[in-house]
């Protein structure tokens, strides 16, 4: 064998090699998928209406549908501390505070009830992390 190794030790060695490109692949996906939380960390302001009618927000997620790539659909977890039963209206404002989407969307929830609710805007509206979004 030339170099001194036998078939076994190669075999080791790519072995050992693999191992560690895996692991490394797998800390850089995981350190991208945090940054990318991180960078969308979003806040949606709540109106003193929906505030007064005892709705408040848990997690709040942006993601996109699976048919466009922009970021266009928001996910809140409604929190009701009183019945309520009415219209809200998401909007989505671009870095300069321009609208650039908006969903009405009739909700309902019992007091003491939780639920994610989806707010899907147009394709063509992308949130992302210097984007306003508001609540009414």
């Amino acid at each position: 064998m030339a170099f001194g190794c036998s078939p076994n030790k190669i075999k080791e060695n790519i072995n050992k090699t693999g191992d560690v490109a895996g692991q490394a692949i797998g800390e850089f996906t995981s350190g991208v998928t945090t940054g990318v939380k991180k960078v969308i960390d979003t806040h949606v302001e709540l109106s003193d209406v929906l505030k007064s009618n005892g709705i408040t927000f848990g997690k709040i997620i942006v993601t996109s549908d699976s048919s466009v790539e922009n970021e266009n659909v928001l996910i809140v977890y409604m929190i009701f501390n009183k019945d309520y039963k009415g219209t809200m209206i998401a909007k989505a404002f671009d870095n300069k505070n321009l609208e650039m989407g908006r969903v009405k969307l009739d909700v309902e929830g019992k007091k003491d009830e939780a639920k994610y609710i989806e707010f899907h805007f147009d394709p063509r509206t992308d949130i992302d992390s210097d984007s306003k979004l508001t609540m009414e």
